[in-house]
């Protein structure tokens, strides 16, 4: 299955990467895309029930996505059953009370189609593309496993050994590990603090009966979305949604209690955590949620200051001082306040403290002083080419659209980007940096190169 976690860099700070979460990567080559989206109509209303239904008709599309977004992540889970929504990524693949185990996707394959699933601290997604007169049976099979999962305990216990697996993996590397420690230090109350991949000994304790009634509590209509774009009808799609979903009984309305949960951060935190193959300063500084007015502004701040080998971090500690090998960073957008890392991976244990130093400067620079009109039109056409790009294919529309629903409650939201991306100023860079950058709000960690030591 793809899964996204937290955030993901040249190093592979995580194991796997996400759009999700991502400042995107330099803009293809070409002219930079204008501001309107040649998009047809995205409808969207709700059913009875509670489940939300959003269709955008392609016409010309040979094929349709039916994609199934649970407002559920790893932020929903209990400190001690880390790991339970990353389970059901796999476990809805295994069989249901009318369909045996590995079915879905079968028949979806023997149609021509695919299926996928992710998981992230926020949601948990199921993609569905197939040809297009195949969507009532898409349809009918998302509707099956929304509330007819099968529980057997010999399937459990076989997908939590996968699932344990992926963490064994992604842990064997100190610089994950570091990365994790990062989370645990910025996040002192949020569940942000862990990511979506979940605990060994978490899952060793999770029970079938802990599994059964966070299915109960989540996998429920009323906290679900209903994505549909390619070549089919608002009819169709209407008739199939209320044939096979509208019969399901609306939930308990589901719980998101993290919300409020991190206070705000007063003083600087900094650890020196277990030594890796090459040393890496992370440094972060938490933001608003998604949804906040800052964020387009931070996005662009993001690529000005870290995004590829053109950034700021990249000219200064890479090309011009030589103090590192790599240099970039990340904003990480979640539906509660995220964060915005950055880092700095060098071989040379004596340049540690240079790299430290070099960073805060890069900081300190955009606090003190305005971007250049250049770089804010280069930053402007990434972010414009990277969000028009995203809607080349029917699965990258859906995504935009289930992401948006996610981090800000509309699935219409994102079409507002590119005007908003438009309309940042210098000043707004400035501001941004000065509010949310301070060096009193930094989390840092050093992982030293392995020939340096924990000191």
């Amino acid at each position: 299955m793809l899964r996204a976690l937290a955030v993901s860099t040249a190093l592979s700070l995580v194991a796997t990467g996400s759009a999700l979460a991502q400042t995107p990567g330099p803009a293809k080559a070409g002219a930079a895309p204008s501001a309107t989206i040649g998009l047809p109509e995205l409808s969207t209303w709700t059913l009875d029930n509670g489940l939300q239904v959003a269709f955008l008709p392609m016409p010309n599309a040979p094929s349709v996505t039916v994609q199934l977004w649970y407002h559920v992540g790893s932020k929903d889970e209990a400190p001690n059953r880390r790991g339970s929504a990353h389970m059901f990524e796999h476990m809805m693949f295994k069989g249901t009370e009318h369909m045996r185990a590995e079915a879905h996707a079968q028949y979806l394959s023997e149609l021509g189609g695919y299926v996928n699933a992710f998981t992230t601290e926020d949601t948990t997604a199921y993609h569905n593309t197939l040809p297009a007169e195949y969507l009532d049976f898409a349809m009918e099979l998302e509707a099956e496993r929304m509330r007819h999962l099968w529980f057997r305990e010999k399937m459990i216990d076989m997908e939590k050994q996968v699932v344990k697996e992926e963490i064994r993996q992604q842990e064997n590397s100190p610089i994950y590990k570091g990365f994790l420690r990062f989370l645990e230090i910025a996040f002192t109350k949020h569940p942000y603090s862990w990511t979506a991949g979940g605990s060994l000994a978490d899952l060793d304790a999770t029970s079938a009966l802990d599994l059964k009634a966070f299915y109960d509590r989540y996998y429920v209509p009323n906290n679900a979305l209903l994505i549909v774009v390619g070549k089919a009808d608002k009819a169709a799609v209407a008739a199939a949604a209320d044939k096979w979903f509208g019969k399901i009984p609306k939930g308990p309305e589901p719980t998101h209690p993290a919300a409020d949960s991190e206070p705000v951060q007063t003083a600087a935190r900094r650890e020196v955590v277990e030594p890796s193959q090459v040393g890496v300063i992370i440094s972060g500084y938490h933001i608003p949620a998604a949804k906040h007015e800052d964020m387009h502004a931070l996005q662009v701040l993001a690529l000005i200051l870290s995004g590829g080998e053109s950034s700021r971090m990249y000219e200064s500690l890479v090309r011009k001082d030589k103090l590192a090998v790599q240099a970039g960073g990340q904003l990480i957008a979640r539906e509660h306040p995220g964060l915005f890392m950055v880092f700095g991976v060098f071989l040379d244990a004596g340049k540690r403290e240079a790299v430290e130093k070099s960073i805060a400067a890069q900081l300190a620079k955009l606090r003190n002083s305005l971007p250049s009109n250049a770089e804010l039109s280069k930053a402007k056409n990434q972010l414009s080419a990277d969000f028009v790009y995203g809607l080349e294919s029917i699965t990258g529309i859906a995504s935009q659209i289930g992401n948006s629903w996610i981090l800000t409650g509309d699935p219409k939201r994102f079409l507002d980007d590119l005007a908003a991306y438009n309309k940042v100023s210098a000043a707004d860079i400035k501001r941004v940096a000065q509010t949310y950058l301070k060096d009193e709000q930094a989390t840092v960690v050093v992982i030293p190169p392995a020939s340096a030591g924990a000191n």
